[in-house]
């Protein structure tokens, strides 16, 4: 199988594209990046792009010139609070990019889109018999942030050509997902922090902070390499079965790395505009394809992650 891989150079992508090397016998690759990608042990093809830029030909090039059977789209701007500074920028990176990836595609060509589940937008917070209810991907998106607009919107466009049996267009909504090589978010704050002489740990929020779904790395690869060989047009959401707090998190790192601090919380102004305070999602349609997360807990996969960049 002939397999273009973006944003090969970002987290999720690098340990992507390790995974897919190293079925050498199975995949052929060209991975795609703005910057060039160090040597991974393998020989394969890379090409740098930037697929945000309207007027750069490269991708068009790589499409006709490789023919691939399959694009995995990962690059893009993957930081929701960047959208304040440069919204404009986010709509380049994430919607542009989508829109060059589904139009240059060869016919028939698998393309599979990493989204957010934050398309959602805000979370209700009714009940049922079993507890709070869970986002499903048949769920009505209603993203409240530039990023999940830039998502949902890239959604759409694979959605479309997907109609237009141009494509076959499967979208990935991801959680925030953790392991080494994480380049932001709250894990990665925390360790730093953790290892820093301050005596506390700031956090963003108030008391206990956001309760969101954190997925270990090698959970989001197993469900991209699943999709790859899906059939399914649709939508998927990459996540474990549960949620936790910031205070969790926090918890989490420290008892990965054997210290205890207090955890300061910083109120509510201090959060980026258009974040979703709770995150809950579905997994089970994922899971109904074959997807089985080596942490199926929240904690357990910070725990895990921790260990992995701090090498203990």
């Amino acid at each position: 199988m002939r397999v273009v891989l973006t944003g090969a150079t970002g987290f999720i992508g690098r340990h992507l594209l390790e995974r897919l090397l190293d079925s050498y016998d199975k995949y052929e690759v060209v991975s795609v990046s703005r910057r060039p990608v160090t040597s991974l042990g393998h020989s394969w093809t890379h090409r740098v792009c930037d697929l945000g830029d309207p007027d750069c030909p490269e991708f068009a090039n790589i499409c006709h010139e490789f023919k691939p059977d399959a694009i995995i789209h990962l690059a893009g701007n993957a930081t929701p609070n960047n959208a304040e500074k440069n919204p404009y920028k986010m709509m380049q990176d994430n919607i542009i990019s989508t829109h060059k990836i589904v139009n240059c595609a060869p016919d028939g060509c698998r393309v599979i889109l990493a989204s957010s589940v934050i398309v959602y937008g805000d979370w209700l917070f009714e009940k049922d018999t079993r507890g709070f209810l869970r986002y499903k991907e048949d769920s009505f998106p209603k993203p409240t942030s530039i990023y999940g607009i830039s998502k949902r919107a890239s959604e759409s466009l694979l959605e479309v050509y997907t109609n237009w049996k141009k494509i076959n267009g499967c979208a990935l909504r991801l959680c925030a997902t953790v392991g080494s090589g994480v380049t932001h978010g709250v894990l990665k704050d925390f360790i730093r922090k953790v290892k820093s002489e301050e005596s506390h740990l700031n956090a963003l929020g108030s008391f206990p902070g956001s309760t969101k779904p954190f997925c270990y790395i090698d959970d989001a690869v197993q469900a991209f390499m699943i999709a790859l060989h899906s059939k399914t047009n649709t939508s998927y959401n990459v996540c474990p079965d549960d949620e936790i707090t910031v205070e969790q998190v926090g918890l989490a790192v420290m008892d990965a790395m054997g210290v205890t601090k207090p955890i300061h919380f910083l109120g509510e102004d201090s959060n980026w505009k258009g974040d979703n305070r709770i995150i809950r999602v579905s997994n089970k349609k994922l899971k109904s394809i074959g997807w089985k997360p080596k942490y199926p807990k929240s904690f357990d996969a910070i725990r895990a992650a921790t260990k992995d960049i701090c090498n203990v």
